[in-house]
């Protein structure tokens, strides 16, 4: 029965001991917090009635921040910028002088309000390609020409009516004989002195063909009806003929009124002209 007890006496002692050295690992442990709690709580003070010396001298380490991992940057106060320190509450009195200061401030002229503020226009970055190599447009060349024969008339001081043929350069196409029967059409220029052209005024050319030697003209219905009478008709007639003929592909002329074939044109019985078969040159001899 004594030898149980021993052995419970020895048990409880090994219990104390082991608690008695996690207390003395935890002191050493967080022996900073412990002694920094035990000071300012008074601790010693309130039970004891005094506080030890060595806990009054003891100072307490700053203990340093804790990161997670990152580098911690610490920001450089910037340049020319006062830093502004507040308590986090305002001074009456400074809040009473800014109010002095904002009612004895002179007001703002209205000029000053309307003054116009010029802002300059944003910049453009030009490339160095840009400004190196300008864009230059390539001249186009000069339009082609070729020189053709138009035939008008000249009136003596007789009245009779006379041929009189003229060069002019006008522009090369595909359609030669039609570009030089509009250009008969509209008549002379003012470089073109001493000629006239009896064709009617109005009068267009609606489309020509070529087959077989025999040019095919198709004329408005202008064409038709020549104010001056017998020799207007005729002098008409002869100046397309023969200018139409100066071509080595024309042979003759058939004229054709708005698309259709006729006999005559004319304005009455007495002033006619056949045109119901080809022209050529001897046709007017």
């Amino acid at each position: 029965m004594a030898s149980k007890k021993t052995k419970q006496n020895k048990f409880l002692v090994a219990v104390w001991l082991l608690l008695f050295l996690i207390l003395v690992i935890v002191f050493l442990v967080k022996k900073d917090d412990f002694i920094a709690n035990l000071k300012s709580t008074n601790f010693f003070e309130r039970v004891v009635g005094s506080t030890p010396e060595f806990i009054q001298n003891y100072e307490v380490k700053e203990k340093p921040n804790k990161t997670n991992g990152l580098l911690d940057v610490e920001e450089a106060p910037v340049p020319g910028k006062s830093e502004i320190q507040t308590s986090g509450m305002f001074d009456l009195e400074d809040l009473r002088q800014g109010q002095k200061d904002f009612a004895n401030a002179p007001e703002a002229d209205e000029d000053d309000e309307d003054e116009d503020i010029t802002v300059p226009p944003p910049q453009t970055e030009i490339s160095e390609k840009e400004v190196a190599a300008p864009k230059s447009e390539k001249p186009k060349p000069p339009a082609q020409t070729m020189n053709v024969k138009l035939f008008f008339v000249q009136v003596d001081s007789d009245g009779n009516v006379n041929r009189k043929n003229i060069t002019r350069a006008i522009t090369k196409n595909d359609s030669p004989l039609t570009s030089t029967i509009r250009a008969l059409v509209a008549g002379p220029t003012d470089a073109e002195k001493n000629c006239m052209s009896l064709i009617p005024e109005g009068t267009r050319l609606l489309g020509a063909s070529v087959r077989d030697g025999i040019a095919a003209l198709n004329f408005s219905e202008e064409f038709e009806f020549n104010t001056i009478g017998a020799e207007g008709y005729r002098a008409q007639l002869m100046q397309v003929v023969f200018t139409a003929t100066e071509f080595a592909t024309v042979e003759s002329v058939q004229f054709l009124i708005e698309g259709k074939h006729k006999d005559y044109i004319g304005s009455g019985e007495d002033v006619w002209m056949w045109i119901g078969s080809p022209y050529t040159r001897s046709s007017f001899n």
